[in-house]
């Protein structure tokens, strides 16, 4: 270390100011954005798709095992899952991916196209791109899907389970699965007035979008569902004024051929991703040998 001169001229003492407040600076730097508590950094990047170039959020993947994909509803983003992102349980064994679908965040899709079957293989082959490109694979492969994710996370597990070995399962957070209970709102027919469109976000509007084939979307999904055997793991609150309870009959009432088990959250709304965290963060590291 050079010593510092017992005497310094005005322009030394500005010279020695800036290299301390450099020396400072560059400590909090490293504390704020290089924590040392054992917490990996978070990172982003995008993969092409055939679809469109799809944006993500990830951990770091190497040295993992088990790959965790969180796809988010309608509307939403990749971000939204930042807290499994950060757990450090999470992290230990898990590559975790979160990106964002076609149309929303900062996945550019124009013009924007409201289908099911199109979100669903855009991501799976990001998924697929991603791990090549890396020189990853993982022995376990978790599809975790929110709200009108849910739909897009299980036929997501329906093309991986074709083009990857892997042990691999689907999780369903306030999923609609069940064409029965698919209904429009009132507010959906709103939405879709010009008038009413100047004053939404386009995320809205984009979401609005999704909705209206939605019903007919799940029809078709219903053929594979009835003949797939992906185990599933359904997690649904009791207090759902978005996605009706009823949808987590579906399995059950198509005697379907894989496993499944199902979780009710008392008094859970549709925002259990958040508001009950720490227990769906339970239930993933502790079903993981369904």
């Amino acid at each position: 270390m050079v010593p510092i001169p017992r005497k310094l001229s005005s322009n030394q003492y500005i010279i020695w100011f800036f290299l301390l407040c450099f020396v400072f600076s560059s400590f909090l730097i490293s504390c704020v954005f290089f924590p040392n508590d054992g917490k990996e950094i978070i990172q982003s990047d995008f993969v092409p798709t055939k679809h469109g170039n799809i944006f993500f959020w990830s951990n770091d993947c190497r040295k993992k095992t088990k790959l965790l994909v969180f796809i988010h509803g309608s509307p939403g983003k990749g971000s939204d899952f930042r807290f499994y992102l950060e757990d450090e349980s999470l992290q230990k064994e898990h590559c975790i991916l979160a990106p964002d679908r076609l149309g929303f965040g900062k996945s550019i899709q124009n013009p924007f196209q409201a289908n099911l079957k199109l979100q669903s293989e855009s991501l799976a082959d990001m998924v697929l791109t991603f791990m090549k490109t890396k020189e990853l694979f993982f022995q376990e492969i978790t599809i975790l899907g929110h709200s009108y994710g849910g739909p897009v996370a299980y036929k997501v597990g329906l093309i991986l389970q074709v083009q990857w070995k892997a042990k691999l399962k689907v999780v369903l957070l306030s999923a609609p699965m069940d064409p029965k209970w698919e209904e429009l709102k009132f507010y959906n027919h709103l939405a879709k007035h010009s008038m009413v469109q100047l004053v939404l976000p386009d995320s809205w509007i984009r979401s609005n979008e999704e909705m209206f084939p939605l019903k007919s979307e799940l029809e078709i999904l219903k053929r594979d569902v009835m003949t797939a055997n992906i185990p599933v793991i359904i997690i649904h609150g009791e207090s759902d004024g978005i996605v009706p309870i009823e949808h987590t009959n579906y399995f059950l009432d198509l005697m379907y051929q894989g496993k499944q088990k199902t979780y009710l959250m008392k008094d859970g709304s549709h925002f259990i991703p958040w508001t009950r965290f720490t227990e769906i963060k339970t239930i993933i590291v502790n079903e993981e040998s369904l």
